[in-house]
């Protein structure tokens, strides 16, 4: 599957959130953030490093395990560690009102009771709790570019201008 060619691929997660969860444990996922085609927007949702909540289109996490499950047919521990996602992931959707339910279980586990953060991380969106939220600052956020320029052989000039744009 090529997420390339499905509108759920094609959203961007930029900006931060408060949020407040509904009676039913859910939230609203911003209308910038739903796919661009006005169609229902698919998710899976697992538990991150931090105290925190991962949110991803489902089909950017299928292209992912499709690249990762030619590697796992012969590796024991990558197998463990899909074993070990894929028991605590949940797949769900948005209703019409962009609406997403959220298993109470998760949120304990992530130290949510009411209030929320909703945090653009440009391909996915991660959940934590309001005052887990410490946005990376000085050296933390050089630390971030640093590994984001690695990752897209981004320019140091660039990496320095975004950085200089983070601080403001």
């Amino acid at each position: 599957m090529d997420g390339s060619q499905n509108p759920e691929s094609q959203v961007m997660f930029l900006g931060e959130y408060d949020h407040v969860l509904d009676p039913q444990g859910r939230i609203t996922i911003p209308r910038d953030w739903r796919r661009p085609d006005g169609g229902e927007s698919d998710f899976v949702l697992f538990p991150a490093r931090d105290a925190a909540l991962l949110l991803f289109p489902a089909a950017v996490f299928l292209d992912f395990v499709a690249r990762a499950r030619k590697l796992a047919i012969a590796d024991a521990k990558l197998q463990l560690a899909f074993a070990a996602l894929g028991s605590r992931a949940r797949r769900c959707k948005c209703d019409k009102q962009g609406r997403l339910a959220l298993e109470r279980r998760m949120l304990e586990g992530i130290g949510v009771t009411g209030k929320l953060k909703l945090l653009g991380a440009m391909t996915h969106i991660r959940i934590c709790a309001a005052e887990n939220w410490l946005p990376p600052e000085g050296a933390a956020l050089d630390s971030c570019l640093d590994e984001i320029q690695k990752l897209s052989g981004v320019e140091p000039e660039l990496a320095a201008l975004l950085a200089e744009s983070l601080r403001k």
